[in-house]
């Protein structure tokens, strides 16, 4: 009787959790295009950082303390099936300021204390693209685990593999999906000065 209620509830649980899992983008159909980006020219707040991707989290985490209503980016400049974990170049920061508009200063002041740099991101005429829910934290473990060998494959597809520049995340709390991008022109753009001098 015990084992029969043990296996019940494991059943239970396992039903939840794959419920969980498909809300959040388990079975999500990653649509790869082409085109121009989902955000324009923008001015940022960035921190460059080296080592393995995922220590990305807990900068994410920064942000969104700061400042919980701004856009998050990060964008990634090397290959991590090529390059050592411990050498991996990338920065996260938040927008503050889209197209011509005025950069948000008083945010930026905040992020200054914590070693943020600001810099201009230019307009992107085409990128490789594609959204994944943003439903919740899961959400977004999931499109890093899908996301990325999913732009890579479209990549070498179309023949671009060898056009590709950074990838790069948008991630917008106010919007039900977050972006992730490679740029196909203005790769040296994207290189913040720390990045340059690390190579």
């Amino acid at each position: 009787m015990v084992l029969a209620v043990i296996l019940g509830l494991a059943v239970v649980l396992a039903v939840v959790a794959l419920v969980y899992a498909a809300h959040s983008g388990l079975f999500h159909k990653i649509n790869v295009t082409t085109g121009p980006p989902p955000i324009g020219k923008f001015t940022g707040a960035y921190k460059f950082f080296t080592g393995p991707y995922s220590n990305s989290g807990k900068t994410f985490g920064v942000l969104s303390e700061i400042c919980p209503d701004k856009k998050c980016f990060g964008v990634w400049y090397d290959d991590p099936g090529t390059v050592a974990p411990e050498k991996l170049r990338w920065i996260t920061g938040t927008t503050l300021a889209e197209e011509d508009e005025k950069p948000d200063m008083e945010t930026f002041k905040k992020l200054e204390e914590k070693g943020y740099k600001l810099k201009e991101f230019p307009r992107v005429n085409r990128v490789i693209k594609t959204s994944f829910p943003n439903v919740n934290m899961l959400s977004i473990l999931l499109a890093v685990f899908r996301v990325y060998n999913a732009i890579a494959d479209y990549g070498k597809e179309k023949g671009l593999e060898h056009s590709c520049g950074p990838y790069m995340d948008v991630y917008d709390s106010s919007s039900a999906v977050n972006y992730f991008m490679s740029t196909l022109d203005h790769h040296d753009d994207f290189l913040v000065p720390e990045a340059q001098s690390a190579s």
